[in-house]
């Protein structure tokens, strides 16, 4: 029974690692393609994929709600579309400025943010252990991105990387929480498509606000590929798997669960796969950071499943 309750966690850890893996194909993107038309471009191509799912579950899309829509479209646009861009662009502004401490480190709060809205919005009620470890998994992942080095945000110099870097983890916490209410009536499969079909004209939207243009003759033979391998592995396929993995557990649990994406991130990092160049060396403090953060998600998972068997069911209201 345990096992059976720790593989939504185990879902969520899975899809976190392959979003880790984005990178390797994705940086050359970044490169010759506009930000806006990226996130247009691999939802596109993940909606074809996932369209057949749409049309074999017609009949439970049809029980949403006018609520339910609304929620599916605040999801798309907050956490598909605009978390996206906002990040990317703090990332952007923060290089410009040879910052890239910034965005890095606010991304940190996401898990906080996640356990706040649960705790509002879904009535989720973790126990004192699960909170205990919560400061635990935070300083595994401090850690792993800084060793034990102190860091400071500047305010005043860097205020639009701050805002932008905090909006877009806002953004994807409550795409945490948006999507955790939808799968109540949802199944993943359905769930999964219909953010991919409201993020392709959201998409759109957002090149027209941005004004971003996009060089037609650079969409050749191996760009194409690249966005079909994205869909089958790191967008739609990862996304899938969150979403089975968020079905089955809470809210606030599988947002730790994503942090296994630093932790793979870093693995990358210190390999000839590092897609920026040399691979990085470690410290001891890093690696002891990796340890105690996977300590930490796994202790995380299992207490969760330990309330669901205990007295209490653990579930969200």
């Amino acid at each position: 029974m345990r096992g059976k309750q720790f593989a939504g966690p185990a879902l969520v850890m899975i899809a976190a690692a392959l979003w880790a893996l984005d990178a390797l194909i994705r940086t050359q993107l970044t490169a010759i393609i506009p930000s806006a038309w990226i996130v247009l471009l691999e939802h596109l191509v993940g909606f074809l994929l996932l369209m057949p799912l749409l049309l074999n579950n017609r009949k439970r899309i049809s029980t949403m709600t006018k609520r339910d829509w609304v929620v599916m479209i605040v999801l798309s646009a907050v956490s598909s579309v605009a978390g996206t861009l906002l990040f990317t662009e703090a990332l952007s502004r923060s290089f410009a400025g040879y910052d890239f401490v910034t965005p890095v480190l606010l991304q940190k709060l996401q898990p906080l943010i996640v356990v706040l809205l649960s705790f509002v919005v879904l009535h989720e009620r973790p126990g004192i252990r699960f909170y205990a470890l919560i400061p635990v998994a935070l300083i595994g992942s401090y850690m792993i991105s800084f060793g034990t080095d102190p860091v400071t945000v500047d305010l005043k110099q860097q205020t639009e990387v701050v805002l932008l870097a905090l909006g877009a983890a806002i953004a994807w916490g409550s795409g945490t929480v948006m999507s955790k209410h939808l799968l109540v009536k949802l199944d993943f499969a359905e769930a999964t498509a219909l953010r991919f079909l409201f993020a392709v004209p959201l998409s759109i939207v957002a090149i027209a606000l941005t004004g971003q243009q996009l060089d037609t003759s650079v969409l050749s033979f191996d760009v194409i590929i690249r966005f079909v391998v994205i869909a089958f592995s790191t967008g739609a396929a990862a996304i899938l798997l969150y979403y089975r993995g968020l079905k089955l557990t809470r809210a606030s649990v599988a947002t730790f669960a994503e942090l296994t994406f630093p932790v793979v991130s870093v693995l990358i990092a210190i390999t000839a796969l590092n897609p920026y160049g040399a691979p990085q060396q470690l410290s001891l403090a890093n690696q002891f950071g990796i340890v105690l953060l996977l300590i930490a998600i796994i202790l995380i998972s299992f207490e969760a499943d330990r309330r669901k068997l205990g007295t209490g069911d653990g579930a969200p209201r």
